[in-house]
């Protein structure tokens, strides 16, 4: 078989809710063929239609040099006239691909120096040098046929001319329309998603043992644990039966998780990064009827200008989330307002319209390759 379309990722699971079940199934739901390139996983995901060809799993060094040449080769085998590439260490095929005769669609899931100048553990000199490469590498990425940016901060780096946003808004499912009212779920505080310091595990992981947390509520997690985080914090909460890590679960049943849930939770420290993303979390809370407890990030305030299900509270305040849920856990009709509001915003932040956008421009790209 020729493809139409090839998503190609040397760093990302073949389960990635972004890179397969939203942006290469929405290929397939617009009667393209596509395949995925992508890591091995031994997590589940929804039957999609998308042809998946999976690369061995490998540490930093050996994947940015075995895994993207391995992405490369499998990439031009598959014949697909539009490869789309998901990560950073993917841009030097830009001009390999294009040089092949490829349309090449470039996908910034976040903004690249900023992610560099995050790393806390990297030395000021090294930062700098590594952003510097960075933006040589976002000149290069620019060269793409398209630019696909997760938000509008990230693709401001790149030609405006051939940048779109797609957003990582969830997929609407038919769970999600049966959800129960919140008062008949557990008294569960949710966390979905990949667990580190910047992301706020040791503020969740504190604020359910703070003294404000109601004592028949706990906090229930799933997702990875960065490998550079420190997990004491975690690991002395979880002792008290507070906190409860569930490990890696398919994206699918993250999502189930929050249908006994009665919060969503999305304890972000400020960072550059942090400050100009839309965790997809946070939308997934919405589509499950939670109330939401999220760090104060103006943008997340403007985008969820109107909605009425969200307390915001101070970054690096793990007494902040306790009294959050305090309050919900004391006043149940508030709960089930916020709930309710949730549930009801919901439609506004769905994949549905994003995937028409992203097929619009596959759609345009084909067309310009006699593949339509």
């Amino acid at each position: 078989m020729r493809y139409d379309i090839v998503h190609v990722s040397s760093a990302h699971p073949w389960v990635d809710n972004r890179v397969h079940l939203r942006e290469a199934a929405a290929g397939v739901a617009a009667g393209r063929r596509v395949q995925l390139i992508a890591v091995e996983s031994d997590l589940r995901a929804p039957r999609t239609g998308v042809d998946v060809v999976c690369i061995p799993r490998r540490r930093r060094v050996r994947r940015m040099v075995l895994s993207t040449v391995q992405a490369l080769r499998l990439a031009l085998r598959s014949g697909a006239r539009v490869v789309h590439l998901h990560d950073p260490e993917l841009i030097w095929t830009i001009p390999v691909l294009r040089l092949a005769g490829r349309t090449v669609v470039y996908d910034a899931h976040e903004d690249l120096p900023d992610q560099v100048w995050g790393k806390d553990y990297l030395s000021h000199r090294q930062r700098a040098v590594f952003a510097a490469l960075s933006h040589v590498l976002l000149r290069v990425a620019g060269t793409a046929n398209r630019v696909v940016a997760a938000t509008e901060w990230t693709g401001r780096r790149f030609p405006a001319d051939r940048t779109v946003a797609i957003h990582n808004f969830p997929l609407e499912r038919a769970e999600d329309s049966a959800q129960r009212p919140l008062a008949d779920r557990a008294p569960i505080v949710a966390h979905v998603g990949v667990l580190s310091r910047d992301r706020g595990i040791d503020v969740i992981s504190a604020a359910a043992v703070h003294d404000a947390f109601p004592a028949d509520w706990r906090v229930e997690m799933v997702g990875l644990i960065d490998a550079a985080t420190d997990t004491s914090v975690l690991r002395g909460a979880e002792a008290t039966g507070r906190v409860r890590h569930l490990g890696m679960v398919g994206p699918m049943e993250a999502r189930d998780l929050l249908l006994d849930a009665r919060i969503g939770v999305v304890p972000f420290r400020r960072t550059p990064v942090t400050d100009q993303i839309f965790p997809t979390k946070l939308f997934e809370y919405l589509a499950a009827g939670l109330a939401v407890i999220a760090t104060d990030v103006p943008l997340w305030r403007r985008l969820l200008d109107g909605v009425g299900c969200v307390t915001f509270v101070p970054a690096d305040d793990p007494g902040a989330i306790a009294a959050a849920v305090r309050r919900y856990a004391e006043d149940p009709e508030l709960l089930a307002a916020h709930g309710a509001e949730a549930k009801a915003a919901a439609a506004r932040f769905s994949w549905a319209r994003e995937a028409d956008r992203l097929t619009a421009v596959y759609d345009e790209l084909l067309a310009t390759t006699g593949k339509a």
